[in-house]
């Protein structure tokens, strides 16, 4: 029987708006750079390759706090060197880091809150389990997420990141439950679905663009069923 979900955040529950594109153009503008956003835009596949490759090289900049910080600053400064302001990197990356840690950059699926609802009316436990900077409790916060979750576990703060299972029993243990009681969701298979499994929870991948059909994991396409695909488990 399910007692609880974990939900990932990233791309899961949220998603940034604007786009690093847009944010960093806001940023460069404020500070005085004659810069148009097409002139950022065409450089974002290079810096979301940047992210990967550092991603799948070495993730565990994700178990810091100054870990997880530095890594997107140094996507911003890169970004900054593409679009010709490399002179003003340093100011630019953290003004744009400052910004992400906002609510207001920000925006919340709009299939999210009535999942979280149903969940809660089923009395199920909720928890964030996220390869996420120490700020992710005070931005749940912002975003007045906060009551809908039992327990917020980020990767910065237990020093664990997903797919390592601890940091999946860690927020079990938080919550009292049994990890074959736990449901985790989340958009990646390689980090949600294959950390969960490791732990013991049963993954389900939220699939928004119709990428992992065949990661070998239950899929939705929204969260709009997710209590009906808890149910049946």
């Amino acid at each position: 029987m399910i007692r609880a979900v974990f939900f990932d955040v990233g791309s899961t529950l949220i998603d940034a708006e604007p786009d690093i594109d847009g944010a960093f153009y806001e940023v460069a503008v404020r500070r005085g750079h004659e810069i148009e956003l097409s002139d950022v835009s065409v450089h974002l596949p290079a810096v979301n390759s940047f992210y990967e490759e550092e991603y799948l090289r070495d993730g565990d900049f994700w178990c810091s706090p100054v870990g997880s910080v530095e890594m997107y600053l140094d996507m911003y400064r890169y970004l900054s060197h593409l679009t010709g302001l490399a002179h003003d990197a340093e100011g630019i990356a953290r003004e744009v880091n400052d910004a992400y840690c906002r609510p207001e950059y920000w925006k919340i699926y709009d299939d999210v809150i009535p999942c979280l609802k149903e969940l809660k009316r089923r009395r199920l436990r909720l928890g964030i389990v996220s390869n996420w900077s120490s700020n992710l409790e005070s931005l749940i916060r912002g975003l007045r997420m906060a009551p809908y979750f039992d327990e917020i576990v980020s990767s910065a703060d237990v020093g664990y990141r997903k797919p390592n299972p601890m940091i999946f029993t860690i927020a079990m243990e938080r919550l009292g439950v049994y990890p074959c009681e736990v449901v985790h969701v989340g958009d990646r298979p390689d980090a949600d679905g294959r950390g969960a499994e490791a732990a013991g929870a049963v993954p389900v991948i939220v699939d928004r663009a119709g990428e992992h059909s065949e990661c070998g994991y239950t899929t939705v396409r929204s969260l709009d069923g997710l209590a009906a695909v808890v149910g049946s488990i």
